[in-house]
C-alpha cells in the first residue's frame, strides 16, 4: 500500500512538472526589437530567437520595428525566418518607422499594429552606404523586391496595392466606391472596372497615392486602407487589443557579441576600418622596424574580416585571398627587386578579398549588393589614396613627422648621426642603405643618415645624390 502511494505520488509530481513546464512554454509571448540599419548581423540574431521561440512554441511572436531600412538581403532573410515558424502568431508592431526593408519585415508577420505617429513605405531599394551614393537601382532588383512584396501580402492577407505601390513609384492608386463597397485599385484597374460598370456604380473618392511617388501612411491612413489592425499608446493598449495582456512577456535582445557584429559590419564603420587599416601598414613601412601604427592596421584588418565572417559574408576563403595579396606585396617590397608581377598580382588579390567579403553570394548576388561593394570598395581606395597625398604633402614639413621618420637616433658604433648639421650634404652623392618608401636609410660620405626621397621608390644599393637638406631633413633622388 506504502509503495503503492509513493508510486503514484512521484508520478504525479513528474506529471504536475511537466504539465507546469508545457504551461510556461506556451504561456508566453516573445517581444523582439527590431531596430536601426537592417543588417546581416540582426538577421542572424533574429533568426536565432526565432528558432528558440519555435522551440518553446509561445502564444505570439511580437517584433517591435523602429528602422528607416537597410540591407534587403537580410529583410529577406527574416522575412523568411517568419514563414518557417507559422502557425505561430507573428505581430509586427511598427512604435516609429518601418521604412524600406522594415516595411518588408512588417509585411511578413501576420497582423500589422501601429502605434500613434508612426509610419510604414517607401520602400523602393537603394544602394545606401558609406561614400555611395542614393541611386536607383537596376530593374531586375526591384522586380525581386516586388515580388517578395507581392508574396508577402498575399501570403500574410494584407492589401497587396498598397504594399506594390511602397516599392514602386508607377504604380497609382485610388480609393474608389464601387456600389457599396470601398475598394483600393490601381489606375488601370479603375480604367477596366469603368467599362464593366455604370458610372452611377462607380466613383472615385480619393486618390491615395499618385504616380511617380513611393507610397508613405501613417498611423491613422494605414488603419483606414486595412493594413494596420489597429492603433495603440502603449504596449498595454497592444496586448489588451490581442487578448494577451495577462499573458508573460519575454523581451528578448541581442546580446553582446551580436551588437559587436552589428557594429563591425556598420555600412560606415566597416569601410572606416579598411580605410584605418591600410594607412595603419602603409605608415609602418615608412619607418624602420615595425610598431604601433602596422599594429593598429592590422588589428583594423582583423576586426573587418572577423565581422563579415560571423554574418556569413566573408569566408575562409575571402580571408585567405586576402593574406596571400598581404605576403605577395610584402615579397614584392622587401625581397624581390623593383615592382612586377607579384607586386601586381598582391594588390589584385586584397581588393578581391575585399570585394568578395562584401557580398553574400559573388555569383547569384543582385546588382543592388554589387554595387554596394563597389561604392565601398572605390571609397575605401579613394579615400586612403587621399589621405596619403595629403599627408605627404603637409606632415613632412612637422616637427612630429621629424621626430617620428626622420630624427631617428641610432648608436655611434653603427655609424649613425642623426643630429649634427647637415648642410654640407647638399649636393653629396652616397648609396642607400635600405629601400626608401620614400624614407630609409643611405650612406653620405662614410656616415649613415635617415633620408627621404623626393616622392619616388628607391631600391637598397643605388646611388643617390642630395637635393635638399632642411634642418635635419634631407632629401635625395636617385642617380
Amino acid at each position: 500500500m506504502i509503495k503503492t502511494m509513493k508510486k503514484y505520488f512521484i508520478l504525479s509530481f513528474i506529471f504536475g512538472l511537466t504539465f507546469l513546464s508545457l504551461a510556461q512554454q506556451t504561456d508566453q509571448v516573445y517581444i523582439i526589437p527590431i531596430k536601426g540599419v537592417i543588417d546581416l548581423g540582426l538577421s542572424g540574431a533574429v533568426k536565432r530567437i526565432l528558432k528558440e521561440a519555435k522551440e518553446n512554441n509561445p502564444q505570439a511572436i511580437i517584433l517591435e520595428i523602429d528602422t528607416f531600412g537597410g540591407r534587403a538581403d537580410a529583410a529577406v532573410e527574416i522575412a523568411d525566418a517568419l514563414e518557417d515558424i507559422k502557425p505561430i502568431k507573428t505581430v509586427a508592431f511598427i512604435d516609429d518607422q518601418a521604412w524600406s526593408a522594415g516595411a518588408l519585415i512588417a509585411l511578413a508577420c501576420e497582423e500589422i499594429i501601429m502605434s500613434s505617429g508612426a509610419s510604414i513605405g517607401s520602400a523602393e531599394p537603394r544602394a545606401l552606404g558609406f561614400g555611395q551614393k542614393d541611386e536607383l537601382t537596376d530593374e531586375k532588383t526591384l522586380s525581386a523586391i516586388r515580388t517578395k512584396f507581392k508574396a508577402l501580402a498575399e501570403a500574410n492577407h494584407h492589401p497587396l496595392n498598397l504594399a506594390l505601390a511602397m516599392v514602386d513609384k508607377e504604380t497609382e492608386l485610388k480609393l474608389i466606391k464601387l456600389k457599396e463597397e470601398n475598394l483600393i485599385v490601381t489606375s488601370q484597374e479603375f480604367e477596366e472596372l469603368k467599362n464593366k460598370y455604370k458610372e452611377k456604380e462607380i466613383q472615385i473618392i480619393k486618390t491615395i497615392n499618385p504616380k511617380g511617388r513611393l507610397l508613405n501612411l501613417t498611423a491613422k491612413e494605414a488603419k483606414e486602407y486595412g493594413l494596420a489592425k489597429e492603433v495603440v499608446s502603449t504596449q498595454n493598449q497592444l496586448l489588451k487589443f490581442l487578448g494577451l495582456e495577462n499573458i508573460f512577456l519575454r523581451e528578448t535582445r541581442l546580446n553582446w557579441s551580436e551588437n559587436l557584429v552589428r557594429f563591425l559590419t556598420h555600412p560606415i564603420v566597416s569601410p572606416l576600418l579598411l580605410i584605418l587599416g591600410f594607412l595603419g601598414i602603409f605608415f609602418e613601412l615608412q619607418m624602420p622596424g615595425w610598431g604601433i601604427s602596422g599594429t593598429f592596421g592590422l588589428v583594423c584588418l582583423g576586426l573587418f574580416f572577423w565581422g563579415h565572417y560571423l554574418v556569413g559574408l566573408a569566408t575562409m576563403q575571402e580571408i585567405l585571398i586576402f593574406v596571400l595579396g598581404i605576403v605577395l606585396l610584402l615579397l614584392e617590397i622587401f625581397v624581390i627587386p623593383g615592382f612586377g608581377l607579384a607586386g601586381i598580382s598582391g594588390i589584385g588579390c586584397i581588393l578581391l578579398g575585399i570585394y568578395l567579403s562584401l557580398i553574400k553570394h559573388p555569383l547569384t548576388t543582385s546588382r543592388l549588393q554589387v554595387n554596394r561593394a563597389l561604392y565601398t570598395l572605390s571609397f575605401v581606395l579613394l579615400a586612403v589614396m587621399v589621405i596619403i597625398i595629403i599627408t605627404w604633402r603637409f606632415l613632412p614639413k612637422t616637427g612630429l613627422w621629424k621626430r617620428i621618420v626622420l630624427n631617428f637616433s641610432e648608436s655611434k658604433k653603427e655609424g649613425f648621426n642623426a643630429g649634427s648639421s647637415r648642410e654640407g650634404l647638399l649636393g653629396k652623392t652616397g648609396k642607400t642603405l635600405s629601400s626608401l618608401r620614400p624614407s630609409g636609410r643611405a650612406e653620405i660620405e662614410g656616415e649613415t643618415f635617415d633620408v627621404i626621397s623626393e616622392g619616388k621608390f628607391i631600391e637598397e644599393g643605388k646611388v643617390i645624390k642630395v637635393i635638399k637638406v632642411e634642418g635635419n631633413k634631407i632629401v635625395v633622388k636617385e642617380g
